[in-house]
């Protein structure tokens, strides 16, 4: 246990502030509190979920690969324009994730000599919900042979992607079963629980909505599965009947914006420089504007500078979101048919630099700083705060669980029905987590009563799903898995996109060490990978176009 780096005191020490206080109970069980060999499992439980939530938070966040790549952002200029306008992704490091779940497994070891079922449990949920994590971005990954270090096992093999799956259901449905039966000795502190306070009822849940996500993931895969003794089906139907219920039930971390260790990573606590590198992309907004969807107002701000036909001179206007929040906007003669006249603009997707610097500028000469473009909309000031109502960690929410449900529905062979009622559902369900139910003159079943929204309109009830799903997902990692399982939304790339007309597909492995055993494992995950004609000649299929085992063969998701 002496190389958990979770352990150290001042880690401690910054796990008291994330709380306010250290309480007095969460040392009653320690022998020693100050030695990394015996350490609560509340201490490692504080740090294990502040660090996943961090994690998961910047992997889908404003200025992230992939929130590039589900077009919900871009980068304006050459910050990081290559990486994410031109999908020129490299090796990404896991080590974070392991030593998560190091932490995790330590948690789930304790509660078993201590015979905690609650601890188990939720070592179990979370260990369960980071390897997910891990093989829904690499592929095969290291998993039986993982967290064995102290046994000698330092070079562990890559896993089979359908073996990893296999395992994480198998331990999703054990935590269903020592959540329900608990007895008054399984017991969590309350104040080193930072997402559900000791709350064993809502572990559970979280558990069985994590079972609801991976067997709709495997939903192209269900022989395969069978195979391996898992029946996606019964899976399906035994999580559902105890998933989340409400947006009570969200696994969801705040920021509390206190010090820089517990602000979110936008903000003046955490960066110097707040983010003005990025913009919302034009795909999204163009498609909230469609919808008149409020959710809008939410995520972006309007633009500075608006072009508009009606006024003969520049006349700055203050401007009132449905929302209550007031911008000054300069209205500017627009001499320009091509000129977007709204007051919220997207960035197309993957211009090059020369022109996402001047989209949309028209005939102003004015010179403005390259990130400052004023005729192009930022995203929401709360990005740049230390703390905001409606940013959060998120591992998953209610709206998520009911457009499972609908889409399992929908697809039939999960034992669920009813997808249009879960699909409204989960549309409304996304609206009130965002807060976009208390707009000004908002109606929900109005907005439901449009073509582009309303389920039976759809001609194709599956994309309308994934659509309204992909919308609800905003900065959300979950829609680029379910973009890469079904082709929706059908995303196009720009024309900077440097291997060709398709998104990204997965996150190449870290550099390999190279010890010959390590080398070995790695060389055999590589060749367990599809080939696609996205990958130039003569590079290794460690690529961001490679198929994992989860596409190969489903035509999916180009």
């Amino acid at each position: 246990m002496n190389t958990i780096k979770a352990l150290r005191i001042p880690l401690l020490a910054v796990m008291c502030l994330w709380l306010s206080a250290c309480k007095e109970d969460l040392t009653e069980i320690n022998q020693n509190p100050n030695s990394p060999e015996n350490v609560s499992s509340n201490y490692i439980l504080t740090y294990s979920l502040v660090n996943s939530g961090k994690l998961v938070f910047n992997l889908g966040r404003d200025g992230s690969k992939i929130a590039a790549a589900m077009q919900y952002m871009q980068a304006g200029t050459n910050e990081g324009a290559a990486e994410k306008n031109q999908y020129a992704w490299v090796q990404d490091g896991w080590g974070g994730y392991y030593d998560i779940l190091r932490n995790v497994q330590i948690i789930y070891d304790n509660g078993v000599r201590d015979d905690n079922k609650l601890f188990q449990g939720i070592g179990l949920t979370m260990k369960s919900m980071l390897f997910g994590l891990l093989t829904d971005l690499y592929g095969d990954i290291p998993y039986s042979e993982a967290l064995k270090a102290s046994t000698g096992s330092f070079f562990p093999k890559y896993d089979k992607q359908a073996d990893v799956y296999k395992g994480i259901l198998t331990d999703l449905k054990q935590a269903d079963q020592l959540l329900q039966n608990l007895t008054a000795r399984d017991v969590v502190s309350a104040t080193s629980d930072v997402m559900y306070k000791g709350d064993a009822a809502k572990w559970r849940k979280f558990a069985n909505s994590l079972r609801l996500r991976y067997a709709l993931r495997l939903a192209d895969k269900k022989a395969e599965m069978a195979a391996l003794g898992i029946n996606l089906e019964t899976e399906f139907k035994e999580a559902a009947a105890s998933a989340f219920t409400s947006k009570a039930d969200d696994a969801t971390i705040a920021f509390l914006g206190t010090n820089s260790d517990n602000a979110q990573p936008g903000g003046p606590l955490a960066t110097a420089t707040p983010n003005r590198l990025t913009k919302p992309a034009k795909p999204l907004v163009d498609k909230l504007l469609q919808l008149n969807d409020p959710r809008l107002q939410r995520w972006a701000n309007p633009v500075l500078r608006k072009w508009d036909a009606n006024v003969k001179t520049e006349t700055t206007k203050s401007v009132t979101n449905l929302f209550g929040e007031t911008y000054s906007v300069v209205y500017v003669p627009s001499v320009a048919t091509s000129a977007d006249t709204n007051l919220y603009v997207g960035l197309p997707v993957g211009l090059p630099i020369t022109q996402g610097i001047v989209y949309n500028k028209g005939n102003d000469v004015a010179v403005y700083p390259n990130e400052r473009n004023p005729y192009i909309s930022l995203t929401h000031d709360r990005y740049r705060n230390n703390n905001d109502p409606y940013v959060a960690m998120n591992f998953m929410n209610y709206p998520e669980v009911e457009f499972i449900l609908a889409e399992a529905a929908l697809l039939g062979g999960f034992g669920a029905t009813d997808p249009e009622g879960h699909y409204k559902k989960a549309v409304q369900a996304s609206m009130d987590k965002e807060g976009a139910l208390a707009a000004t003159g908002f109606k929900f079943d109005t907005y439901y009563a449009q073509p582009g929204v309303n389920y039976a309109s759809a001609a194709n009830k599956q994309e309308r799903i994934l659509e309204q799903k992909w919308i609800s997902s905003w900065f959300s990692i979950q829609s680029w898995f379910d973009w890469r399982r079904t082709g929706y939304p059908a995303l196009k790339t720009g024309p900077v996109a440097q291997f060709g007309a398709a998104l990204p597909i997965r996150y190449m492995y870290p550099t390999p060490n190279l010890d010959p055993k390590y080398i070995a494992n790695y060389n055999e995950a590589v060749e367990r990978l599809g080939n696609t004609n996205f990958i130039p000649t003569g590079q290794s299929k460690d690529h961001h176009y490679a198929k994992m085992w989860l596409v190969q063969g489903t035509s999916k998701p180009w």
